[in-house]
């Protein structure tokens, strides 16, 4: 490892990479349909907005760069992992199934689960049918960088980033039509992402420090946040949970009210960041374990279904018990996936050398 990639991998933040493990953590359970009811319902109500929270949080616009440079960096993080799996997993069912599958090639370039919203009367395709559901989540964060970057540039940030929530929720109960690349949410994600950057310029600005990284070694999300507003947050967070009811982004299900999930999405990271924190002070080596499959949650993300259909097939000849396969299904992707990451990661970096 050279002495930039070093001091990256030392400037990370445990309790974010935390966060984002146990969103991951949450989406191989809710799709092996494994642990008990109560988490995956909890669980479902942040492990898509933890994602855009942390990304928010990690944001950081740099003056005079071309939109152009942001947009090839943002393309190569997230479209070349979208385009690269979705191609290998059509291209693996074509010669499994024996056909070409040009419907489920058209629901790759759509980037979306379905053509409309969940409870859809009519007709509604499934889309993205060759275990690549999960991935329309990287076309949508694509899409969110890039609008959050034109409302940065545009100087009436606030103003724009309402005037995109207005529309994400006059779309969503406008019509039942669910648009490519999740363009009708995006707007509505970028609150999410906004609601990341405020706590990173809040902990900039509490402590006086114009040094990001300064901020990070001092770990002062916690001070942003405070001890005695975690139990509010809960309290808020559970009974918002309970009104609004269970959720499905990718299928354009926010509950009951959009506005009434903004507050749940929110709430849940912040109480999950809240736990990696206090585990970084008080479990450091737990939360270092922990951080690491928050370091390789876009592999988990993109091969976990894959994987799900062998270690199936596995369980099915060996006449395993449900419960015991669904373990192997979520602790044997964890372990695989996040080994298969970190030996990605570490190749990049002898080849970029």
């Amino acid at each position: 490892m050279d002495a930039s990639s070093a001091k990256k991998e030392h400037s990370r933040l445990l309790w974010l990479d935390f966060g984002r493990a146990v969103g991951i953590l949450v989406v191989l359970l809710v799709h092996a349909g494994a642990g008990p009811g109560v988490v995956r319902y909890y669980g479902g109500m942040f492990y898509m907005p933890i994602f855009f929270v942390a990304a928010g949080y990690v944001y950081r616009r740099r003056q005079g760069e071309a939109f152009g440079i942001i947009l090839k960096k943002k393309a190569t993080r997230l479209l070349l992992p979208y385009f690269g799996t979705s191609a290998f997993l059509w291209l693996f069912f074509c010669v499994k199934d024996t056909e070409l599958k040009l419907s489920s090639l058209l629901g790759i370039f759509y980037s979306r689960n379905q053509m409309y919203q969940a409870g859809f009367a009519g007709e509604n395709p499934v889309l993205l049918d060759v275990l690549n559901s999960p991935l329309w989540f990287l076309t949508a964060l694509f899409l969110v960088y890039l609008w959050y970057e034109a409302l940065e540039r545009s100087g009436k940030k606030e103003l724009l980033l309402v005037l995109g929530l207005l529309f994400s929720i006059l779309w969503h109960y406008g019509t039942e039509l669910l648009l490519p690349w999740s363009l009708d949410a995006v707007p509505y994600f970028a609150c999410f992402f906004f609601t990341g950057e405020k706590l990173r310029g809040r902990c900039d600005a509490l402590h006086n420090v114009p040094d990001r990284q300064t901020c990070e070694r001092n770990n002062t999300f916690g001070s942003v946040v405070g001890e005695a507003a975690i139990l509010a947050v809960l309290i808020v967070f559970v009974i918002a949970a309970r009104l609004n009811g269970s959720v499905n982004l990718s299928c354009g299900d926010y509950g009951r009210s959009m506005l009434l999930y903004l507050v749940v999405g929110t709430t849940g990271s912040l109480l999950v960041f809240a736990v990696g924190i206090w585990l970084e002070k008080c479990c450091r080596p737990i939360a270092r374990v922990i951080s690491l499959v928050g370091q390789d949650t876009l592999m988990i993300l993109c091969f976990h279904m894959f994987l799900y259909m062998f270690i199936r097939a596995g369980a099915s000849l060996l006449g395993l018990g449900g419960r015991l396969t669904n373990t192997l299904l979520v602790v044997g992707s964890l372990i695989i996936l996040t080994a298969a990451g970190r030996i990605w990661r570490g190749m990049k970096r002898m080849f970029l050398r």
